[in-house]
């Protein structure tokens, strides 16, 4: 499961990263708009990247895991903002480096655990790590 969580992060994360620098490098938006953009839309195929392959909970409804699902991303979303807004401001790192050390550490601490625990558990089952 932790596998398959982790390969579904990376094609998201791709996705983030590209919607992220075509807003900020291609379009000119704000930096704050690009790194909120970017995990977004990453995450909406995320999500059913999860839903189905990862976590195997498609026969689950749909409902509460839409819901808890955007808690989960608006959070990690605030924290991708606040995290590359502040090395970039306070460490002088280049946006893009920044990003990447912020959006492994949110991966990490935030959206697994999260995801695992609360998003997609099934009902009546213990969820394993396996």
């Amino acid at each position: 499961m932790f596998f398959r969580a982790q390969t579904s992060a990376v094609v998201a994360t791709a996705i983030d990263f590209l919607v992220m620098m075509l807003c900020f490098q291609v379009l000119g938006l704000p930096l704050a708009f690009a790194v909120a953009a970017g995990p977004i839309s990453g995450g909406l195929v995320n999500f059913f990247l999860n839903r189905r392959w990862s976590f195997n909970a498609h026969r689950e409804g749909i409902g509460w895991q839409i819901y808890s699902y955007m808690l989960v991303c608006l959070i990690a979303a605030a924290a991708n903002v606040v995290g590359v807004l502040a090395l970039v401001a306070y460490f002088a790192l280049d946006y893009l480096l920044a990003r990447i050390l912020v959006a492994m550490v949110v991966a990490l601490a935030i959206n697994y655990p999260l995801h695992r625990r609360v998003v997609f558990v099934t009902s009546g089952r213990f969820v394993s790590d396996d």
